[in-house]
């Protein structure tokens, strides 16, 4: 027959001490329930340097030790009493061998079974078993019936209940409930009196219970971590696969790229040698023509005075005079020839050499990235800012101002305006705070007019590309009083749909260290009316850059969003405003800041209004809606920008920002 499901479910190691690998002696429960001969894990604590707690040898879980140390561990009488169970099936599952009746010298054929002797019995056996008063009361069941499976729940040669620890005469049978332990009947006169106790089989149906019904959640809890660990292996053999793919393509890219770099080289060699060669050859000729030039003459000359000498020496007077014109005439012209003539290029076409390259121009060869997400660039935070520039026309260069941050190579710069490329889909939270107002030597920096900051939390789509204008600083008015506005902040998609517009200041005149607040930037969408003057214009709406105002020093009016503010008549060509500072830009005009009437007292990039600069006229902060003009008084301030936020869990702050204006861009999932 198979073997019984009682041994298919019980391995060899739970019968065995896994430290000393023999049947258990005494075996002691540890807290994590594994469990161990009692005389072992006392040999094993002595390697321990801590002898108050038990490292488990299997899971290395700790098991604080109790005052008697090991002894006093729980014992496990379950396992030993099983042992016994487990013999009995295996005799039975052995088809090959003969069951032996235990009990009579005859060793007769067994076709039956003790549970109480635990003794296989044969049938005259059983006979005197069930007449002797000893055993008659003995549960005996037959061989077929102990091999069938409901045999499993047959209890074989039950052990008797242990003794007391501290009352030896006496039988563990009852349970205290208060201390969860087992105790005997005199212990509950004595140590245990007025705790509340049961006898093991009532404490024992419930504790069946409670285990059942963890055992039922055990069940599905290792199904699923069988079906996580699955995964897991899967998920590794994944990684594995794609570690190798990875690896492949970039020693496949690297040799590629280094092919092409030693073609580049080779090209560049061959240029290089081939222009040595040409300028060789070229040069070469020239000093061959040189030279033939000196050998030629050289020769002449030689000639020309060896004829003279001869005439000289050994020449009639008539035959001297006969050729005397001649050979002056030929002496005088050679001797007329210019050696430097013949020779004066030469030093510097001699000069070839090479000039190595030592800073390399050539680009750094990038192969590309490893990625260990989908989705994920590595992109987390990104702070834009005015790039270093200042006054009313935007920064022309990146330079390397975004160098090694997470948003390098992401921006492009067009006209000012700074085109960012989402790196990744997913919600971003960004912040824009405006540009605070210009200063100068009766306007302080402290008492001037700060840009508001906005915040809003907008779900982005990878390759997106946002407008993003940095406003700047009003400039620093170094003569006189009266400064320009700051220049706004914008944050837009790329047909100028607004999601974030943060407002600039307003510019102030001869302030000292009165701050006025209504030239600071507002979290408002309409922009400021300007303030401590006889007149207070009013700033634009919906939008719009700020147009009232017709006093003769009128600061030119914040640009908004959509239109430019306004500018005096004489210097710009506005429609009112007599000599009055230049409007703000609107941002889909560029977003140029108003130039002063004197003293530079130009509005920041980003609409911020120019000054009149002379004791008048403060320009309005550039922002969705621009700020209002600042009147022809001493002490009067400009109006701040307003502010739009079309994100989710919007905040900001009016006044906020005491410096040029930024933009961050946080990934928040």
């Amino acid at each position: 027959m198979a073997e019984s499901k009682l041994l298919n479910r019980l391995s060899e190691d739970f019968l065995e001490c896994q430290i000393c690998l023999q049947p258990y002696r005494r075996p002691k429960v540890l807290s994590c329930l594994h469990f161990f001969c009692q005389q072992c894990l006392e040999e094993f604590l002595k390697k321990q340097k801590v002898k108050t707690e038990l490292d488990c040898p299997t899971c290395r879980n700790k098991t604080v030790l109790p005052d008697g140390g090991v002894a006093e561990l729980k014992d496990n009488f379950f396992v030993e009493s099983l042992r016994d169970t487990v013999d009995v099936h295996k005799k039975l599952a052995n088809e090959g061998e003969s069951l032996v009746c235990g009990s009579c010298e005859a060793k007769s054929g067994a076709e039956s079974f003790c549970t109480e002797c635990g003794d296989f019995l044969c049938d005259e056996c059983v006979a005197i078993h069930r007449r002797i008063k000893v055993t008659k009361g003995h549960q005996v069941i037959g061989v077929e019936q102990l091999r069938s499976a409901e045999s499993e729940a047959v209890n074989i040669k039950p052990r008797p209940l242990p003794p007391c620890r501290h009352h030896s005469q006496e039988t563990l049978k009852l349970f205290c409930v208060d201390c969860s332990e087992a105790i005997c009947q005199l212990c509950t006169v004595l140590s245990h009196k007025d705790h509340k106790y049961e006898y093991f089989a009532d404490t024992a149906g419930k504790a069946k219970g409670e285990i059942g019904a963890l055992l039922a959640k055990a069940e599905k809890k290792v199904t699923d971590l069988k079906n996580a660990g699955q995964q897991a292996h899967a998920q590794k053999t994944q990684l594995e696969k794609n570690v190798t793919e990875t690896v492949e393509n970039i020693k496949r890219k690297a040799e590629e790229t280094r092919r092409q770099l030693v073609a580049m080289v080779n090209k560049q060699e061959a240029d290089l040698l081939n222009s040595v060669n040409t300028v060789s050859q070229t040069r070469s000729k020239e000093f061959s023509t040189a030279i033939d030039e000196i050998e030629t003459a050289t020769v002449a000359l030689e000639s020309a005075a060896e004829f003279g000498r001869n005439i000289v020496e050994h020449g009639s007077e008539f035959e001297i005079m006969a050729v005397s014109g001649e050979v002056n005439s030929r002496l005088k012209k050679l001797l007329g020839l210019e050696i430097a003539d013949m020779t004066e290029d030469l030093p510097a076409k001699a000069y070839i050499a090479f000039e190595e390259d030592k800073t390399s121009a050539m680009a750094k060869p990038h192969l590309g990235d490893v990625k260990t997400s989908k989705e994920d660039s590595g992109f987390r935070t990104a702070r834009l800012t005015t790039l270093g520039t200042t006054g009313r026309l935007g920064p022309t260069s990146l330079g390397t101002h975004y160098g090694g941050q997470d948003h390098e190579g992401l921006v492009q710069l067009k006209d000012g305006i700074q085109y960012f490329t989402v790196p990744d889909s997913g919600q971003y939270r960004i912040e824009a705070a405006g540009s605070a107002a210009g200063w100068g030597r009766l306007d302080k920096k402290s008492a001037r007019g700060r840009g508001a900051v906005v915040r809003g939390t907008f779900q982005l789509k990878k390759g997106e590309v946002l407008k993003i204008l940095v406003g700047q600083e009003g400039l620093e008015n170094k003569s006189n009083s009266g400064v320009g506005g700051g220049g706004g902040t914008f944050v837009t998609k790329r047909d100028n749909t607004p999601l974030l517009v943060a407002g600039g200041a307003g510019g102030g005149d001869y302030t000292k260290d009165n701050r006025n607040p209504n030239s600071d930037g507002t979290t408002a969408a309409a922009g400021q009316s300007s303030s401590g003057g006889k007149d207070n214009f009013t700033g634009g709406s919906d939008g719009k850059g700020a147009t009232h105002g017709d006093d003769d020093h009128v600061g030119g009016g914040g640009g908004g969003l959509l239109t430019d503010g306004a500018s005096g008549k004489t210097h710009f060509g506005g429609t009112d405003g007599g000599y009055g500072g230049e409007g703000g830009k609107a941002f889909v005009n560029g977003g140029v800041g108003g130039r002063g009437v004197n003293n530079n007292a130009e509005g920041g990039f980003g609409g911020g209004g120019g000054s009149y600069g002379a004791s008048c006229g403060g320009g309005g902060g550039g922002g969705y809606s621009g700020g209002g003009r600042g009147d022809d008084e001493w002490g009067a301030c400009a109006g701040g920008g307003g502010s739009y936020n079309a994100g989710s869990d919007a905040s900001g702050e009016g006044g906020a920002n005491d410096g040029p204006g930024y933009v961050t861009l946080t990934r928040t999932v």
